[in-house]
């Protein structure tokens, strides 16, 4: 019998600890949880073995993000010089990690990002082998789902004087990502799967009406026009993400370890 992938997580908030249950149940099989990482010690060791991040690193075969963007960085340049692959969740912390080509080219390890809260990631990496040119993406949250965001502090805007609804921001995926560390993670992963940081543009609404997380993407070019809307349930556990987004770690895993792989 082959041996169990050793597994090693990074964070233990809501998705974590969701994650760390998944390993432990679903894919028990294929994998053990070895090692997990977390600024909360008590936390850490409820979910499993807590070691270090050099530690968890060096002795882990595959690496799960569940933390910050803040962490990615560090996460991703050791973990690729020791030729490990890694999951990452925190997707806009790929966008400060300048030399990303070249620590991929040289390494055996790869990266792994679940589309999360948003559909259509297959269709636009089909049309971009045929040229994007222009990509939108619409966010709208709930209020309570943007709780601690940068930017609120920035502009000096309370959530509780928001009586109807309202554009929080507009620009580009990079800002929205510096904008929202902890909200808008999918601008960061449909910047890296169509045109870059720089050229997809984001708006960011939110109103006391909103139940749900939303994110409506439009992309056209020389293949047409594509067009998505994705109505989210906020995860109970953490209402700055969807449901949808713990999910789609599941479905990654299972690529990952399945042999039947479906989809582009």
């Amino acid at each position: 019998m082959s041996r169990l992938v050793r597994v090693g997580l990074v964070g233990c908030g809501a998705i974590g600890t969701y994650i760390a249950k998944l390993l432990k149940t679903k894919f028990k099989t294929k994998v053990q949880l070895a090692y997990v990482n977390d600024l909360d010690i008590a936390k850490a060791r409820k979910l499993g073995n807590m070691a270090p991040l050099k530690t968890l690193i060096q002795k882990s075969d595959f690496i799960i993000e569940a933390a910050h963007s803040r962490v990615v960085k560090e996460l991703i340049s050791q973990a690729l010089k020791q030729n490990k692959s890694v999951l990452i969740m925190s997707v806009g912390g790929l966008l400060d990690v300048a030399n990303l080509k070249n620590l991929l080219a040289r390494s055996q390890g790869m990266i792994y990002v679940p589309s999360g809260a948003i559909a259509g990631i297959d269709a636009l990496s089909a049309a971009r082998q045929d040229g994007i040119q222009e990509v939108t993406l619409t966010t709208r949250k709930p209020l309570r789902g943007l709780e601690g965001a940068p930017i609120l502090k920035e502009k000096g805007i309370n959530l509780d004087e928001i009586k109807k609804e309202t554009v929080l921001f507009e620009g580009s995926a990079r800002e929205a990502v510096k904008a929202f560390p902890q909200n808008v993670n999918v601008a960061a992963l449909l910047s890296l799967a169509t045109l870059g940081p720089r050229r997809v543009r984001v708006k960011v609404m939110t109103s006391p009406e909103f139940k749900k997380n939303s994110h409506e993407i439009v992309a056209e070019g020389k293949f047409g026009k594509i067009r998505t809307l994705v109505e989210n349930e906020p995860s109970k556990s953490n209402p700055k993400t969807s449901a949808l987004a713990q999910y789609s770690v599941a479905a990654t895993l299972e690529k990952i370890f399945s042999k039947l792989k479906i989809g582009t």
